[in-house]
């Protein structure tokens, strides 16, 4: 089985009549990115968050935002001492100059410092279920990105029979291929030898030579094996990430596919040779989002 990089979870705890929710999207990456959004409360966990995602993610660019309905990540207090102080100063000078308007509070409130703000410490309670929140948004995004693996599984088996199967029609093209090349070959010869007297052996000799060039017997062998390794791989259940390795040996069926399609010399050979790339380029696209 093999797992999608594009995945989302969503994660929801109750806590002291609110609710803590943490969301996680994830896009394909060649390596581990992640950005975090958090309460402030929140920073001394981010170290710990990122340790997490990395070892039970592995690899792709995360979107986290985690949210406490409760707290915007500070405390806010009043300094009452303070309050106090400016509010009977402003009553006995209202008394002096004989004021009827007594609505202090307004103007009060507006002085600066009247306000503290502290950091809001996280407790232990609150991360409990911030953790257990988090760990439900992983979960879902895993379970999505499975059930994504497995339609581009799906698709690459797809792609990969296309290209095994076409290698019986090779084989049979090949007969006709070599044919057609030596009789091409013959042909340009003997409009020599009506000019030129040449040596039968030898002549012998440089068709061998160049149909041995052309050969294509080693690259049918090695890309059936490289198929097959291929699908090996994808069937394995104890490999976690295979994307890397699928991605390597996929460039190993290119590498002999274009082999074969630069000693083609025949028509009907190079079309085959073009679906193949078509199957494999298929194949590469969906590679890149594989873990």
């Amino acid at each position: 089985m093999i797992c999608s990089m594009t995945g989302f979870g969503k994660g929801e705890k109750d806590f002291n009549g609110g609710k803590i929710t943490v969301e996680i999207r994830s896009l394909n990456g060649k390596t581990f990115d992640l950005r975090l959004k958090l309460p402030s409360g929140y920073s001394e966990k981010e170290m710990w968050i990122r340790n997490y995602i990395s070892t039970t993610l592995e690899r792709g660019k995360f979107d986290i935002n985690i949210n406490n309905n409760q707290t915007n990540g500070t405390n806010l207090s009043i300094n009452d001492e303070l309050f106090k102080e400016y509010y009977k100063k402003l009553n006995s000078l209202a008394d002096e100059l004989n004021e009827k308007n007594r609505d202090l509070f307004p103007s009060i409130v507006r002085i600066p410092n009247i306000f503290k703000e502290t950091e809001y410490e996280l407790s232990d309670s609150e991360w409990e279920a911030c953790s257990a929140a988090l760990k439900e948004a992983v979960t879902k995004l895993m379970d999505f990105r499975r059930q994504e693996g497995l339609a581009i599984e799906k698709d690459v088996v797809n792609s990969i029979n296309n290209i095994t199967e076409l290698l019986p029609k090779i084989e049979n093209i090949d007969i006709e291929r070599k044919k057609a090349i030596r009789e091409r070959l013959e042909k340009a010869v003997k409009e020599i030898k009506e000019r030129n007297t040449i040596d039968k052996d030898r002549f012998e000799q440089e068709i061998l030579y160049y149909l041995e060039k052309l050969d294509i017997n080693e690259e049918k062998q090695r890309l059936k094996q490289h198929c097959n390794y291929f699908i090996e791989i994808l069937k394995k259940d104890e490999m976690k990430s295979k994307g890397k390795k699928l991605s390597f040996v996929a460039q190993e069926i290119g590498r002999e596919i274009n082999t074969m399609g630069a000693k083609a010399q025949y028509s009907p050979l190079q079309k085959l040779v073009v679906v193949m790339k078509d199957n494999l380029e298929r194949i590469k696209e969906q590679l890149a989002n594989i873990l």
